[in-house]
């Protein structure tokens, strides 16, 4: 316990024995509380620097990061973009190259739901303003 926590008890002590009609005597000065250990050093376990990170292999994160994938078709009248994260398909966006047309989006199914029962898989979205 640090001395913060001992005086705190002595407190709520007091102020529960108060309520109980009960004499309380004053809570310790702090002064008179024993002073707190040292604390240890944790040792250093990762390194500081990107130099350090190469260098020491085994501190890097285990973690791998997710593939992403990004996909062009094109031809003369299209342009088809297809982002794949994790080999899931997260984004479709097609930019026709014919005067007057905007690009627009393909909603690719949700992951981990059946395309068949997914009702807006497939379905075109415009986007009136971007920024």
């Amino acid at each position: 316990m640090n001395r913060t926590s001992i005086a705190l008890a002595a407190c709520l002590l007091a102020v529960s024995a108060h309520q109980a009609g009960a004499q309380v005597p004053p809570p310790p000065a702090l002064a008179t509380l024993p002073a707190p250990a040292p604390r240890a050093k944790a040792p250093a376990t990762a390194p500081a620097s990107a130099e350090a990170l190469q260098e020491a292999p085994e501190a890097r994160p285990r973690t791998p990061e997710p593939q992403v994938l990004r996909e062009v078709t094109e031809d003369d009248k299209i342009r088809i973009e297809e982002l794949r994260v994790r080999g899931q398909t997260r984004k479709i966006t097609v930019q026709p190259k014919v005067a007057g047309m905007s690009a627009y989006d393909i909603l690719p199914s949700e992951p981990g739901r059946d395309p068949a029962q997914d009702p807006k898989a497939g379905q075109r979205v415009w986007w009136s303003l971007s920024f």
